[in-house]
């Protein structure tokens, strides 16, 4: 519990940028680089514009060209799953390097984080699927008017219900058991490396739920009566510094519940994801919660009315040479 305690209250290094709306001035020359809108930080030869759930959704590159973008699309993370629930799959990650941006305006959406759900509150128990994160290149761009896809994460089952597919796919609760697939892999993302992975299964009579699937890794299935699966790992990239995503990983998976206060709680995988709670009281609930701006699912919960943890937010991350 420390290491989920200190992973959700980590300070973030380096994040002292222009703020949204900001004009970044960048690749120096007659024609020099210039962009507005996100969060701009520079770190050492490097500008980082990030964007998150919430923002206006359009940024403008005002001047100038780079073909040495690197670009990040990390979609939301799954919501736990209750009453013998999976953890939430990891959002789906899509990266490419040596990008090109040009001049004009581009669209985004960032995903939400799935919901969590509260026993005896809000049935049925499967957690909800994150949303997706999209970018969409203008008409004029080298690409054509394209949009690329990072799918949300799917939700964790629960009682009587199963789990969503998802990025990653959300594991299993019980019954029925079985962890859903991971998507991501199969969407069409020209140009780009993406992954998803699958979640983990739960087990049925010394109840548990399975680990959510993640960037780097499936979910586990429950490990022993009474135990649950620990979230897939996320993924990082030697581009990305530290400073962003959980230490750098991202759309970690959601651990799955243990049976009452039997066993043990299946751990967040690394990248952002949610550890799983069982009928003791979780304080802080944060740590049963996908880190926002990681795309991490959520933690699966076995009957406490406090619920299971929600999907972290999905992020954008450009990265384009400073002057």
């Amino acid at each position: 519990m420390l290491n989920n305690w200190f992973k959700k209250e980590k300070p973030i290094q380096g994040m002292m940028g222009f703020g949204g709306g900001a004009t970044g001035h960048l690749v120096g020359g007659d024609s020099a680089f210039k962009v507005t809108g996100g969060t701009q930080t520079p770190i050492g030869d490097y500008l980082f514009i990030e964007f998150e759930n919430g923002m206006p959704g359009t940024f403008t590159v005002d001047s100038g060209q780079t073909e040495e973008a690197v670009i990040l699309l990390a979609g939301g993370g799954g919501g736990g799953g209750c009453q013998v629930g999976g953890g939430g799959g990891g959002g789906g990650l899509v990266f490419r390097t040596n990008a090109t941006l040009t001049p004009g305006p581009y669209s985004y959406s960032v995903g939400a984080g799935g919901i969590a759900k509260i026993y005896n509150v809000l049935g049925p128990y499967q957690g909800g699927v994150g949303g997706d994160t999209t970018l969409t290149f203008p008409a004029s761009h080298p690409y054509g008017n394209v949009t690329n896809t990072a799918k949300g994460g799917g939700g964790g089952g629960g009682h009587q219900i199963g789990s969503a597919s998802g990025g990653s796919g959300g594991g299993g609760g019980a019954p029925p058991t079985n962890g859903s697939s991971g998507t991501q892999p199969q969407q069409t993302n020209t140009g780009w490396s993406q992954w998803g992975n699958n979640g983990g299964s739960g087990r049925n009579s010394h109840w548990a739920g399975g680990g959510g699937g993640g960037a780097d890794g499936n979910g586990s299935p429950s490990p022993s009566n009474h135990s649950g699966g620990p979230g897939g790992a996320g993924r990082g990239f030697p581009e990305i510094p530290t400073a962003f995503g959980d230490n750098g990983l991202f759309c970690g998976g959601g651990g799955g519940c243990r049976n009452s206060t039997s066993g043990s709680n299946g751990a967040g995988g690394p990248g952002g994801g949610g550890q799983g709670g069982g009928d003791e009281s979780q304080n802080p609930m944060d740590v049963m919660h996908g880190d926002d701006k990681t795309g991490g699912g959520g933690g699966g919960r076995r009957d406490n009315s406090e619920g299971s943890g929600r999907g972290g937010t999905g992020v954008i991350i450009i990265r384009v040479p400073a002057v």
